[in-house]
């Protein structure tokens, strides 16, 4: 999904002259490079720790809406080596740490998968019979979100303890359109007393625009700070060769 890969050829150094020294040291120097602009490795005296990776993970809280710590430390890295000239830096997929799967539809767009609660609540709807194909769920101003605007679990708990297709007092949900109001959609309603209150109204897939330039955030980066930790990588490097 991230894969930055930098233009050596535009960023070797112009303004020294080249020894036959610099060219057996050019490939150890390019790769402490572009470790040093992917993910900060401070391998250059003077440097500061100014790299891709802090630059994405930070770059969260301007373009997506309230994003967790989880979704803030998203951005992983593979270094390279003077073998392999290509550092990574990428979302990551980790099973129990996959932040790719749904950062994915904020950088590339498309049409979302379901979430976890909605397949929990979607599953126990089912058994009535009447789930749309395709079904998402979209929460009301009557559901209890955490700071960063998710549904609680114990608000999704509550829920699949009371729901049923009938609406019946001891249990509280039903998932329908309240009779006598056609003008409600379709969704996971409570009945409370006299009133019906919606919690979730039931939607088709749907399609999100891209909206989180990391190719953009990464190239801000690069531009500023890759030629300068190449030259100081390889004078450093030709300075203390054996």
């Amino acid at each position: 999904m991230a894969d930055i890969r930098l233009d050596i050829k535009s960023e070797l150094p112009k303004a020294i002259r080249w020894t036959d020294q610099m060219t057996k040291q050019l490939p150890f120097a390019i790769s402490q490079a572009l470790n040093a602009t992917a993910y900060g490795v401070n391998t250059i005296p003077g440097s500061k720790a100014s790299n891709v990776r802090t630059a994405l993970n930070n770059s969260t809280s301007q373009y997506l809406d309230r994003p967790t710590r989880f979704t803030q430390t998203a951005f992983f890295y593979k270094p390279s080596n003077k073998r392999h000239l290509v550092a990574e830096v990428f979302p990551s997929s980790k099973p129990g740490m996959n932040r790719a799967r749904y950062l994915q539809y904020a950088i590339e767009g498309g049409t979302r998968v379901q979430k976890g609660f909605e397949r929990r609540l979607l599953a126990e709807v089912a058994k009535t019979g009447r789930m749309p194909p395709r079904a998402q769920l979209i929460p009301s101003s009557h559901i209890k979100t955490d700071r960063h605007g998710n549904v609680t679990r114990s608000t999704i708990g509550r829920i699949l303890k009371g729901l049923d297709d009938k609406g019946s007092r001891n249990r509280g949900y039903f998932f329908g359109e309240p009779r006598g109001d056609r003008h409600r959609a379709i969704g996971i309603y409570r009945r409370s007393k006299h009133q019906v209150f919606p919690y979730f109204f039931v939607t088709t897939q749907q399609s999100y625009r891209a909206r989180f330039p990391i190719n953009r955030v990464a190239d801000t980066v690069i531009q500023r700070r890759f030629g300068t930790y190449l030259r100081s990588s390889l004078e450093r490097a030709v300075a203390t060769a054996r």
